[in-house]
């Protein structure tokens, strides 16, 4: 079972070579390749391209395939990127749902940096020695943390290979009544 109960991001990347900076430094552990894909919806709910690069650099080799829409050729299987547009679209606070802070009750927003992800611990996470962990995150918007399997590639760095859960509803936002009379 694994001991890291959390994950600090001091920023959102700007840009790819951020997030690969920023993946570079936080992807050693699963939890922190479990944050860096929830940075890659993030970024993918503000700016589609970029967040298809980061997907594509989140992503374990097994989730990609090739072609022009992600990062040096590679891209999210299609139909993986066609579940994320989908829900990301009609739910685009939902990756939000995973910083420690943005709660349904003040609408998602981003508290101010750092940035915290919290994990649970679990007995059915797996060994990282193996280098395949199934990594629990807290959601504000959820009853119960959400798995995200991840595995570690030839250069140490995790990387998400099943994050399904990550991507389904969590509670709507609370309405903000806005009485200007």
């Amino acid at each position: 079972m694994s001991t890291v109960p959390f994950i600090e991001v001091d920023r959102l990347p700007q840009d790819v070579e951020d997030f690969l900076t920023l993946r570079n430094q936080t992807a050693s552990t699963p939890q922190g390749g479990a944050a860096m894909m929830v940075l890659a919806l993030l970024l993918y709910t503000e700016d589609e391209e970029l967040g298809r690069q980061c997907l594509t650099i989140a992503a374990d080799r097994d989730r990609l395939q090739e072609g022009p829409y992600g990062y040096r050729n590679w891209q999210l299987r299609t139909r993986d990127m066609q579940l994320i547009n989908l829900q990301l679209k009609a739910m685009p606070y939902l990756p939000r749902s995973y910083i420690r802070g943005a709660t349904p009750e003040n609408g998602y927003r981003l508290p101010d940096p750092p940035y915290h992800f919290s994990f649970a611990p679990n007995l059915y996470g797996g060994d990282p020695a193996t280098g395949v962990f199934k990594a629990f995150l807290h959601c504000s918007g959820a009853s119960n943390p959400r798995p995200i399997m991840l595995r570690r590639n030839d250069k140490g760095l995790w990387k998400g290979c099943e994050w399904s859960s990550l991507i389904v509803g969590v509670r709507e936002p609370a309405e903000t009544v806005i009485d200007d009379l």
